[in-house]
C-alpha cells in the first residue's frame, strides 16, 4: 500500500425511470432533486507492526459509541506533518468546484473508558468520523469503513485534529473489539484473562494484546 493517503470519489446519479422509458442522463443535466450516490474508496498507509501503528497514532483509547450522527463536512484542507504527508484527490461532479465540495461523514461520539496515548482521559468524550452516510438526496457509500456498534467496546488508533473529528489511521488495522471471555469453573484450572482483543476487520494482519496497550500506556506516562 503506498505511503500517501488517497481518497477517490466516483459520482453517479440514480434516477427513477418512468414506464415509458427515457435515455440516460448525465449528472450535470439531472434535476437538482435527483438522488445522487457517490462511491468512495480510500487508500491509507499500512503498518508492519503494532509498534509502528502506535507510533503514528497521536491518540489511542478504549471506548464505546454513545451517539452517532451524519453530517456534511468540507475538510478539503490537507493535513501535513513531518512523519506523514496526506494527499487527497477528488473526482466530483463534472464542472464542479472541488474546493467547495462537502464530503458526508458518519460521526460517532466515543465515551473514553481508558486512554493509552494522547490527551484524553477516562470519562471524556471525543468524536470520530468515518467517510460515508446520507444527507438529503446525496449518499456516499464507503465499503472500506466498518460500522461502529454502540453495544461493543473498542480500542481505536486515531489521528486527532483541532477543528474536525478524529479519524482512524486506516480502515483495516486501527480498530479492535474487546470481547469478554467466559470464566472457567473448573477447580485448580489457571484463570484465563477476562477479556480478549480481536481485530474488527478480518483482513488485519496485526494482533493486538492487552500487554501491548499496557506498554504503550507506560511509555506515555514517562513523557
Amino acid at each position: 500500500m503506498n505511503k500517501n493517503r488517497v481518497l477517490t470519489l466516483l459520482l453517479s446519479s440514480i434516477f427513477m425511470l418512468s414506464a415509458v422509458g427515457c435515455s440516460s442522463v448525465t449528472p450535470a443535466a439531472s434535476p437538482s432533486d435527483a438522488p445522487i450516490t457517490i462511491i468512495a474508496s480510500e487508500d491509507y498507509p499500512s503498518y508492519s507492526s503494532i509498534d509502528d501503528l502506535s507510533a503514528r497514532a497521536n491518540t489511542i483509547i478504549k471506548g464505546s459509541v454513545i451517539e452517532t450522527r451524519v453530517e456534511a463536512l468540507n475538510d478539503i484542507v490537507q493535513v501535513t506533518d513531518a512523519a506523514n504527508e496526506n494527499e487527497l484527490n477528488l473526482a466530483s461532479d463534472p464542472g464542479g468546484d472541488p474546493s467547495s465540495f462537502d464530503k458526508i461523514y458518519t460521526i460517532h461520539t466515543i465515551q473514553v473508558a481508558e486512554s493509552y496515548k494522547g490527551s484524553y482521559t477516562a470519562g471524556e468524550q471525543l468524536e470520530v468520523k468515518q467517510l460515508g452516510g446520507q444527507v438529503g438526496n446525496t449518499e456516499i457509500i464507503n465499503d472500506d469503513s466498518l460500522k461502529l456498534i454502540p453495544t461493543k467496546d473498542y480500542v481505536l488508533f486515531l489521528e486527532t485534529y483541532e477543528d474536525t473529528p478524529a479519524s482512524l489511521l486506516n480502515s483495516v488495522q486501527s480498530l479492535y473489539v474487546i470481547k469478554p471471555v467466559a470464566k472457567s469453573n473448573q477447580p485448580g484450572q489457571q484463570q484465563s484473562p477476562s477479556e480478549v482483543i480481536v481485530s474488527a476487520n478480518p483482513e488485519n494482519d496485526l494482533t493486538l494484546h492487552l500487554e501491548d496497550l499496557q506498554e504503550i500506556q507506560k511509555e506515555e506516562q514517562k513523557k
